[in-house]
């Protein structure tokens, strides 16, 4: 684009303006500096470039990722505007587009460590771990050295489960570059995952020294510190997270739970209902939320809390949060304390979707329809847990409970002849075979009391006759 000697030295000036004020911290009027220049001469793709990095410093990074890619349009192998596009492409959620243009960038300069490191974490992000090791192969190859790479590798072995090798990557990413962002404090947490939790609190430490008041560092080395058992000062290190991020629901999270744990009820009430007013609804926490209501009492308050997660406006098909049998077994004892059977049915049979063979899942929902009163329903689930568990002592207590009181009286002993031909020794089973002979007893003895008085009727009717005849003849 033609432009005068003075238009051009103008917008020159800005720019250099623009790179005092972005020195200085000053980065909107930087920005509006370079976009007055660019105004000037839009085809400079090297102060598109700079745009793009004043725009990333303020955390646009949709407009940033605009601009580089405008950067790249004019100087196709601008391998820093490429690496910046890239960045942002995978912020944005394109892993795909950033795995391409570090393809790119490595083409242009096959020694940019950043764009292995970063094709890397994308194909991580991708499940494409074949890929990703094959880049981490590629990247030995061209570098002497490569810290970032190892931390990237280390990274995408965790999310494998393969601890020991990711392990390795880590240990060796910092005897490269003992600086690297953040890396001991990631070796500490799949160290924690390996069970290495001894291990894993060293080096906690040793990353909390270097970096005073992390977050990240905090919480890791709370949890190390919760698997050895210091849990005061586990709790000591959640509470600091506290006060340097008031919003952080991961640490409100354990700090309820260790309230919970310690019988702390209006604690963990009070943390759990400040995570949920933060905005997270995960499953988990609102019913750890309900166990503490339901140990408090407030039933009518845990029953809403329920009936919100639970109630009759989503399929059971489609409740969410119950896959794990403890969490399900928790919120329908839960339930069921709260007076809201059909709510524990509800979770169980969304729960045994996934875990048909959880015998104490069948259990729960036996006692769950008798609750409710659905005698059909118990049947059905009483003979799926017999099924798992054909001496289930506990379902066929049920069964001869309601035997009983529904006057099935050989239903109800042929259940106790069963659970003590397995349990010898249970005395609830033992206890209702009293009461069904009681009941047998009961029900003989008002026969024969019937019998005698309809035979004793029938012979003083008969002495009666004998007598008129008598006076009569």
């Amino acid at each position: 684009m033609a432009h005068d000697s003075g238009e051009w030295m103008s917008a020159q000036a800005r720019v250099e303006r623009a790179r005092g004020l972005f020195q200085s911290g000053k980065l909107e009027e930087a920005a509006s500096e370079m976009r007055r220049a660019l105004a000037t001469e839009p085809d400079r793709g090297d102060w598109h470039h700079n745009l793009a990095v004043t725009l990333d410093a303020m955390g646009r990074h949709g407009e940033a990722l605009a601009s580089y890619e405008r950067a790249i349009e004019l100087v196709p192998n601008h391998v820093h505007a490429l690496l910046g596009a890239a960045q942002n492409a995978l912020r944005a959620g394109h892993a795909d587009r950033c795995v391409r243009l570090c393809e790119r960038a490595v083409k242009v300069d096959s020694q940019l460590e950043p764009a292995y490191s970063l094709r890397i974490l994308a194909l991580g992000m991708l499940a494409r771990y074949e890929d990703a090791e094959g880049v981490y192969f590629l990247a030995q190859q061209y570098l002497k050295e490569m810290p970032l790479c190892l931390a990237e590798m280390a990274n995408v072995l965790a999310q494998q489960g393969k601890f020991d090798r990711a392990i390795w990557c880590y240990r060796e990413a910092i005897s490269q570059n003992p600086k690297v962002a953040s890396v001991k404090t990631r070796l500490g947490v799949v160290l924690l995952r390996a069970g290495q939790t001894e291990t894993a609190h060293q080096v906690l430490m040793q990353s909390l020294r270097e970096q005073p008041g992390d977050s990240a560092t905090l919480f890791a080395l709370a949890r190390a510190l919760e698997g050895l058992g210091r849990i005061s000062e586990a709790e000591e290190k959640y509470r600091r997270i506290v006060e340097l991020e008031p919003a952080n629901p991961a640490a409100h999270i354990r700090l309820g739970d260790i309230a919970l744990r310690a019988g702390r009820l209006d604690e963990a009430r009070a943390a759990y209902s400040l995570v949920i007013t933060l905005g997270v609804r995960d499953v988990p926490v609102r019913l750890r939320l309900v166990e503490a209501l339901t140990r408090l009492n407030l039933h009518q308050e845990a029953g809403r809390h329920l009936e919100e997660l639970f109630g009759k406006s989503t399929p059971t098909a489609n409740v969410q949060g119950v896959e794990d049998p403890t969490v399900a077994l928790g919120a329908a004892g839960a339930a069921l304390e709260c007076g809201r059977p059909a709510v524990a049915i509800r979770i169980l049979s969304a729960a045994v979707v996934h875990q048909a063979t959880d015998e104490r899942l069948w259990k729960k929902l036996v006692r769950a329809h008798y609750e409710a009163g659905d005698r059909l329903g118990a049947r059905r689930a009483s003979r799926r847990a017999l099924a798992l568990n054909r001496g289930c002592a506990q379902t066929l207590h049920n069964i001869a409970l309601d035997a009983i009181l529904h006057g099935e009286l050989r239903r109800a002993w042929a259940a106790v002849r069963r659970g003590i031909k397995a349990h010898p020794t249970d005395h609830g089973l033992r206890r209702i075979r009293i009461r069904i002979l009681l009941v047998l007893c009961r029900q003989i003895w008002g026969s024969c009391m019937k019998r005698l008085c309809t035979a004793t009727t029938r012979g003083l009717r008969v002495m009666r006759l004998t007598q008129e005849q008598r006076r009569a003849g």
